[in-house]
């Protein structure tokens, strides 16, 4: 077999595949290519930021790591609808921390957070399993 069509070689060419269907997979969601790209250089095997949020074998490190690529992507990403994407990652990383890992990983206020998982759960453009896990980090912040 050609090295450029074995999918373990190690070849760049080999690569070019997964790297078209990666920009046609973008191409239909532009605000979501900056979190893309960020949380594969964090978390590689995950296959999109709200796999990465969620998978249980993402670290409490990787969570840590996660939210400030989002945090810097809120502020910095290139359209309203890329820092709008970024704004609820950045939320569903604390959640996430919260819910599985107990751990407050921000030094935002309590208010605040509320606000950020109540928005994140009422966003019905958010994954369903990514709303559910701001819900209880809401139930979770308001027994703290």
């Amino acid at each position: 077999m050609h090295a450029a069509n074995d999918p373990q070689s190690s070849n760049p060419s080999a690569k070019l595949g997964d790297t078209l269907r990666w920009a046609f997979e973008l191409d239909q969601s532009p605000a979501l290519a900056g979190a893309m790209w960020l949380t594969q250089e964090i978390v590689p095997h995950a296959k999109d930021p709200f796999e990465a949020i969620l998978a249980p074998s993402t670290s409490l490190d990787a969570l840590k790591e996660l939210k400030n690529a989002y945090k810097m992507l809120r502020t910095s990403g290139m359209s309203a609808a890329e820092r709008s994407l970024a704004a609820r990652l950045y939320a569903a990383t604390i959640a996430a921390a919260l819910v599985r890992y107990k751990t407050q990983i921000s030094t935002q206020t309590p208010a605040t957070l509320q606000r950020a998982f109540a928005d994140l759960a009422g966003d019905a453009d958010m994954p369903e399993r990514l709303r559910e896990i701001a819900t209880l980090a809401i139930d979770m912040t308001h027994r703290a």
